[in-house]
């Protein structure tokens, strides 16, 4: 690594919430790839590594704007869903909706994508723009100085100054330190395995089963055309799952979301889990952090480019005006969606302890996906389009000043034809009165 080489923005993280943001920013902010650095604390990305994820809309969206070429090649290296189905543990079907429902658009239907798919598309994306990606760099300390930069400090004992740190680094974040230091996520006490099998799903579609005597749910959902991802929350599941390639075993854990994800000098910013960890139970988590990126591109490139007629300046004034409104759209936007997320888990967990409950719910999703055509609980997350909110919330500022300077205008005009009319009432007085003072002397 060159020290004297400098970026000018860098980005702690390369999981999917960083590499978007990279390829967004170089897109939207007229970097080049010289300007924008990300560091990444694994050895390295290897192939059928891991779990998997589901895509929907709204994280479709920011693959879209950042190119439709790389939203057709996440597309082709994922599998559409088509349905969503829930179950009884014995394999009776309880409800079955379209995943239209959540988008009309056939380039934003749901999918699942392994995660080393899904990167490896992101990464060579990334690479082909000419960002450069430094594995096997753990971030130790991040710190901002008084001249308007931030010092970044790596294990290996290198170092970066630069104008903008993203902190897109996960749960365990060292970036969020400098914003509201050290933060501790608690165990939710769900433990979920996941894995991937090469066993075709028997019915097309996103499969929830949920158990009525214990505390035992799952997710499957397909990634090939025969290959499934399961995610389950006890082991007696993996009895007929014996073809699994991998499994992992992942703690849940949670925090309230953060009410500030942006340094006082608005240099240092996260997204990401690192600013709001999700639980699983709506699959939203890395739709929240392609979101951010989206948010976060489109925002800096308003403040800080002038809508795109100015090179990139990070000023203070700039940053802080992109930081301040960063936090106005998201937080009201990410809270709700993983409250929604803890909302749906908990009642997975209550379907156990009642019998009168668990007949309840299945009514309640029967009846939802009969008159809403799937969960109300999973359209507000699909529904969102980041480039419209962006729009609606910085536009409307510069349509104000365009009003006030037309109403004032206007004014200006109605002001004038006022002064005419009164001249000229003026000027007809003066006539009548020579007029009337003639015909006296007549």
């Amino acid at each position: 690594m060159d020290a004297n080489a400098q970026p000018r923005v860098l980005i702690v993280g390369a999981g999917i919430g960083g590499l978007c943001l990279a390829l967004a920013l170089r897109k939207h902010c007229g970097l080049s790839g010289a300007d924008i650095e990300v560091f990444e604390q694994a050895t390295a990305f290897t192939n059928n590594a891991g779990g998997a994820v589901g895509l929907y809309a709204n994280g479709l969206r920011v693959l879209r704007d950042i190119s439709p070429e790389l939203l057709a090649a996440v597309r082709a290296s994922g599998y559409d869903y088509i349905y969503r189905r829930w179950y009884r543990h014995d394999g009776t079907q309880v409800a079955c909706a379209r995943e239209s429902e959540l988008s009309d658009d056939p380039e934003l239907q749901s999918l699942g994508i392994r995660r080393w798919r899904l990167q490896k598309v992101l990464f060579d994306a990334t690479t082909a723009a000419g960002i450069k990606v430094h594995f096997k760099m753990r971030t130790e300390h991040v710190q901002p100085r008084a001249d308007g930069t931030v010092d970044v400090t790596f294990a290996d004992g290198t170092s970066r100054t630069v104008r903008v740190v993203f902190g897109a680094d996960g749960l365990k974040s060292r970036v969020r330190e400098a914003v509201v230091g050290k933060l501790a996520a608690e165990f939710t006490g769900v433990t979920c395995l996941m894995g991937a099998a090469k066993v075709p799903r028997p019915m097309r579609g996103i499969c929830f089963p949920s158990s009525r005597t214990t505390k035992c749910h799952g997710c499957f959902y397909p990634t090939g055309e025969a290959e499934q991802i399961f995610q389950l929350w006890h082991e007696a599941f993996l009895a007929p799952l014996r073809q699994a390639e991998t499994v992992i075993k992942l703690g849940v854990f949670s925090r309230d979301p953060l009410d500030t994800w942006v340094s006082l000098c608005g240099r240092v910013v996260l997204l990401g889990d690192a600013a709001h960890p999700p639980v699983p139970y709506i699959g939203q988590g890395a739709m929240m952090a392609m979101e951010d990126a989206g948010v976060l591109s489109r925002l800096l490139r308003h403040y800080c480019c002038a809508a795109g007629t100015k090179p990139f300046d990070p000023s203070d004034a700039n940053m802080q005006a992109t930081a301040a409104m960063y936090q106005q759209m998201r937080i009201p936007r990410v809270t709700p969606v993983l409250r929604s997320s803890h909302a749906l888990g908990r009642t997975q967990q209550l379907r156990a302890e009642s019998w009168w409950y668990n007949l309840r719910r299945e009514l309640e999703i029967k009846l939802d996906v009969f008159r809403h055509g799937t969960l109300p609980i999973m359209k507000p997350g699909a529904a969102y389009d980041f480039v419209r909110e962006v729009q609606r919330r910085v536009e409307p500022q510069d349509d104000d000043v365009e009003q006030l300077v037309a109403k004032a205008a206007a004014e200006q005009r109605g002001a004038e034809g006022r002064r005419r009319v009164l001249a000229f009432g003026a000027v007809a007085v003066a006539v009548a009165v020579v007029w009337m003072a003639q015909r006296r002397r007549a």
